[in-house]
């Protein structure tokens, strides 16, 4: 007889047993051990924007900077977040010099980096400025300032001096950040014209990092199609520059 076709013989070679293992899952980068700690002061509303908490709490931890979220620690007696009326309250500030002092004791080899969204950064200057020697003794000379709120929406330019007072009564030797969004509601008439303006005539060293399209709850953003960015990339944005800068902070320490 002919031997049959080799097509056949494979047709009949008996099929290998499927596997009963799961497949192996995906390795998950792992963050590294943190360098510095931001204590972040929320806006006038108490609570860290849905949008910013998830950047903390996933890129900017996987790049080494710990979190210490204001609204995460109920204020205790005399504490308040916030009394809206004054910034610079003893009740404000004795809240976040509380939650400082919680982020130092669970850090307790790393610097410490004050920072916030809208009113939470006219609590936070104030803190600096008024309230140093209270703050822990590895806390940085800096501010990390999301969202100034330099003006009120549909009020003239300068109707509150109290909101850039904050920022001009800041000491030399202070290191600020304003990470600043170009479409910001709280930027004024002349847009972020009128905070670059501010920043020349402060004491302190202070530097506007404008994120494009940006509003004023970073890291939301608008119109960027036109600006040809993605949101993804607005947010890797926020998140860099808020990491550069306490990287520096961190370098320079309470100096």
């Amino acid at each position: 007889e002919a031997p049959a076709p080799a097509s056949a013989a494979v047709a009949e070679a008996p099929a290998p047993a499927a596997s009963t293992e799961a497949p192996a899952p995906k390795r998950q980068r792992e963050s590294p051990p943190p360098f510095a700690v931001l204590i972040f002061a929320p806006g006038a509303g108490g609570q860290t924007a849905k949008a910013m908490r998830a950047l903390q709490d996933s890129a900017l931890e996987r790049e080494g900077v710990a979190v210490f979220r204001c609204d995460d620690h109920p204020p205790g007696p005399n504490e308040a977040r916030w009394i809206k009326s004054s910034a610079g309250c003893a009740k404000n500030v004795a809240h976040v010099l509380a939650v400082a002092r919680r982020a130092a004791a669970a850090h307790p080899t790393l610097p410490l980096l004050l920072g916030g969204a809208s009113f939470g950064n006219r609590v936070v200057c104030e803190v600096l400025r008024s309230h140093r020697a209270e703050l822990p003794s590895r806390a940085c000379n800096a501010l990390l300032l999301c969202g100034f709120p330099l003006n009120p929406p549909d009020k003239a330019e300068g109707a509150d001096q109290k909101r850039p007072a904050h920022l001009l009564a800041l000491p030399a030797g202070v290191r600020v950040r304003l990470l600043q969004g170009g479409k910001d509601e709280f930027n004024g008439p002349r847009g972020i014209l009128a905070l670059n303006e501010l920043v020349a005539q402060m004491a302190a060293t202070a530097e506007v990092v404008e994120v494009p399209g940006g509003q004023h709850t970073l890291p939301a953003a608008k119109g960027l199609k036109q600006l040809n960015w993605t949101q993804a990339q607005v947010n890797t944005f926020v998140v860099d520059a808020m990491v550069e800068f306490a990287r520096l902070a961190a370098a320079a320490g309470g100096a």
